[in-house]
Order: C-alpha cells, then structure tokens, then sequence
C-alpha cells in the first residue's frame, strides 16, 4: 500500500494519505486547482473553568469583582474566539431592590447593554420581588457570549457586581441562609473554551 505522509517543519506531526488496500476500494481525492487548500485544527481547542462553592457578598454600588469568579485562557491565535459561559446564583437581602452584574475581559466590561442616562448598565440584574419564602430564594445568573480578544495574551475573564445603595448582593446562598433544609447553598461557576476559526 502506497502513502504519501507529509511532516511538519518544525517536526510536530504528520498528515498521511494512504491508497485503498485493494483495486476494488479505489477512491478519488481531487484537490482544487487555484487557490490554497489549508488543513488545520477547528472548533473546541482548549477549555478552563473556575469553579466557586463558597459564598460571596457586598454591599457596594460600584462594580465589584466577584471572587472567585474568574478565568483566565491563553488563545493559540489572535484570529480565534473565546466562548464564555458564565453560570451562578445571587440573592439580596431587601425586597424590590436590585444588583447588576457585568462580564468583564481584562478591565474591560464586554456584553453589556447599552448606556442611556442614569440607568444602570450590564450583562444581567436581578430585583427580588416580595413575596412568600422570598428570603430563602436564590436567583440563577447565566450569560453566554462568544467574545473576540484578538491576542495570543494570557486573557482573564471575571464577573462584577453591584448593588442598590443600602442592600447587599450575596453569591451561592439565600439572604436568610437558615441553618435548615430550606437554607440554600449552591455552587457557580465560569468557564470559557478556545475556538478555532
């Protein structure tokens, strides 16, 4: 059986094309005749996650990092695409007030709404709304964004919060946070994935 094996310069891999091993198994391959034919690696090439089991809270009205809430991923190439899954669960401890959070690379705040005057801005929020076993609610956060970091430069992604003047945003657990069954406690966490384009 005849092959025809090419070999990285650098000594890295091989790719190898090898005939049928009979006549009756006989396969054409036609490679285009202009242009370049490229074969390359494509879709996931690596993945890294933080995951966050302990609790998080603060009171502050100015975006706050989040701890624990933060990756960092080194792209293979400038041209590919950083996805970012983001998963986890606030709460607050004052009905019909309201925390924001934002999906930051860097120092750079990234998928988030549009500025329009005072209004506060950001990948997601949350009012708790008064009501029955309110207290005891957590509030499940996901955010889903296929980011462009054009770099080869280690790129951290983090998640920030702030709150309401007056009220506390807290992360993995119920404002009552009762020592009973009904006290929650969950896990968050974010994860992001290299991908080639």
């Amino acid at each position: 059986m005849s092959s025809i094996k090419l070999t990285a310069d650098s000594g890295g891999g091989t790719f190898e094309i090898k005939a049928p091993s009979s006549s009756a198994n006989t396969r054409v391959l036609t490679l285009p005749d202009t242009g370049n034919l490229t074969l390359g690696k494509t879709g996931i090439l690596q993945v890294v996650q933080t995951v966050k089991t302990d609790v998080f809270t603060s009171t502050s009205t100015s975006y706050t990092d989040v701890t624990g809430m933060s990756v960092s991923i080194t792209p293979s190439s400038s041209s590919n695409k950083v996805l970012v899954l983001v998963n986890f669960n606030c709460s607050i401890n004052i009905n019909n007030r309201w925390s924001i959070y934002q999906l930051v690379r860097g120092s750079t705040p990234i998928f988030i709404g549009d500025t329009s005057e005072s209004r506060s801005v950001g990948s997601v929020g949350h009012v708790n709304v008064a009501g029955s076993g309110s207290g005891n609610a957590v509030h499940n956060q996901n955010i889903s964004f296929l980011d462009s970091p054009a770099t080869t430069s280690a790129t951290t992604y983090k998640i920030q919060g702030k709150v309401q003047s007056g009220a506390t945003f807290k992360i993995n657990l119920s404002d009552n946070d009762t020592d009973a069954d009904y006290g929650l406690r969950t896990a968050s966490s974010i994860t992001v994935m290299e991908i080639a384009v």
